[in-house]
């Protein structure tokens, strides 16, 4: 078992004229590891489970593990319920619907001003400070 890299956030840049971007660029953040989104798939296809379930799932220490769950319920991807001396984790599916709805409008607004992020034929992107 490895115990990995530090996996705790630097508290987000927060630009107060939007709000959408600021909660996307949480939810990206939190996206930005493989661990979490391995977790997150574990989430989804056991609908839910325990720390040590998921530990026993992933080749980490339950200590990373951890770290890496509080970094998605800080993004609000995960909801968490004490049952007894455990926290039992679910998909926060409103949270996710959400992000993704996000998503999608970020990337039509970004193809929509002419760039093509994903290997399109332009090769750069004009960024309006503003």
């Amino acid at each position: 078992m490895t115990t990995g890299a530090d996996v705790t956030q630097t508290q987000p840049l927060q630009t107060a004229d939007d709000p959408e971007a600021d909660m996307l660029a949480q939810i990206f953040r939190a996206l930005g590891h493989p661990v979490r989104l391995k977790i997150l798939e574990t989430l989804a296809k056991d609908n839910g489970a325990c720390c040590g379930q998921i530990v026993n799932c992933l080749p980490l220490a339950q200590s990373t593990v951890s770290q890496h769950l509080q970094v998605l319920k800080d993004a609000g991807l995960l909801t968490c319920e004490v049952k007894g001396r455990s926290c039992h984790y679910a998909l926060n599916t409103e949270a996710l619907a959400r992000a993704a709805g996000f998503s999608a409008e970020f990337f039509d607004r970004l193809t929509g001003m002419g760039c093509t992020p994903f290997g399109g034929s332009q090769t750069a992107c004009a960024i309006d400070p503003a």
